[in-house]
């Protein structure tokens, strides 16, 4: 059987809960280790596609074995999204967090699985990341939202509310090349919060960035979002996902380790699936006491 089966990003359909805007079935992805290795890989699999189109539609996860230097990213994941929710998305790193939400917002494909997504999706991944450092704020402010599909008129709309929101009055006529990487962050928020309005929010721990006021402010608009949309949070901050998350997944090795309801449960799970023994260097004169 092929090693690539069968997988998609499904557009919206009529026979799925209006409701329910993120709906992800028996996801699997698959990496290389090895770069060599995985041209090699890609190569013949891209053969088979072209050669034998058809030939992986109806193969499962199951069915099918690692190559050399192959390993699963994520594996058999499946939940349910509906407006007005939040699920926070954690796990420790290299869980398989960010690969599901880059398979979540089309930057790459499932291996095996299928993702549907209703309406618009805003994705806070890497945020300033597709900023050209030469151009100045302002200029990037138009530039991504033309590739967002919005004319210059609804920029123009919109543009001194994002240089508002972003804080960024002196510097939004400056080459992005001269703002910290907080202020960059700030800028991205701002163009996808204000300029999208998105009914899929995607947010993978982009809010570590930045001083504790403007945290704050992008949080209470997350908030503000989430009323109207489904979000995905990403964070290793529990006290962020406590507040503002519905629903938990814990995922470890790639694979769901704990869905709940119970927010509680969830992070409980999170915090003793990290304990482990720590062993400090140094003189071993200081000492940690409880005075509890």
């Amino acid at each position: 059987s092929s090693s690539y089966p069968s997988s998609e990003i499904i557009h919206p359909s009529s026979d799925l809960d209006e409701d329910v805007l993120i709906k992800v079935d028996n996801v699997s992805k698959k990496f290389c280790r090895d770069f060599k290795k995985s041209l090699w890989y890609g190569l013949k699999d891209t053969a088979s596609d072209i050669f034998r189109p058809g030939a992986r539609n109806g193969a499962d996860h199951d069915s099918v074995s690692l190559r050399p230097s192959e390993f699963w990213a994520n594996q058999d994941i499946s939940f349910e999204v509906k407006r007005g929710e939040c699920l926070g998305l954690i796990g420790h790193n290299g869980a398989g967090k960010t690969t599901l939400l880059k398979m979540l917002n089309g930057l790459i494909k499932p291996d095996f699985g299928s993702i549907e997504m209703h309406g618009k999706v805003g994705a806070l991944i890497a945020l300033g990341a597709g900023f050209n450092p030469i151009l100045t704020g302002r200029e990037n402010v138009y530039v991504n939202g033309s590739i967002l599909g919005l004319s210059k008129k609804k920029i123009d709309a919109k543009i001194d509310e994002i240089v508002e929101f972003a804080e960024v009055e002196d510097s939004i006529d400056a080459p992005v090349r001269t703002y910290s990487s907080g202020m960059q962050v700030r800028l991205g928020f701002a163009v996808a919060a204000v300029l999208v309005q998105p009914d899929v929010l995607l947010l993978d721990e982009v809010l570590a960035v930045g001083d504790m006021a403007f945290t704050i402010k992008c949080l209470n608009t997350v908030r503000q979002l989430t009323e109207r949309s489904a979000v995905v949070f990403v964070s290793h901050n529990v006290q962020f996902v406590s507040q503002f998350c519905s629903h938990i997944m814990l995922l470890k090795n790639g694979g769901i380790e704990t869905y709940t309801d119970d927010v509680s449960e969830g992070i409980e799970a999170y915090l003793s699936a990290g304990e482990q023994s720590i062993e400090l260097s140094g003189s071993r004169e200081a000492e940690f006491k409880d005075e509890t």
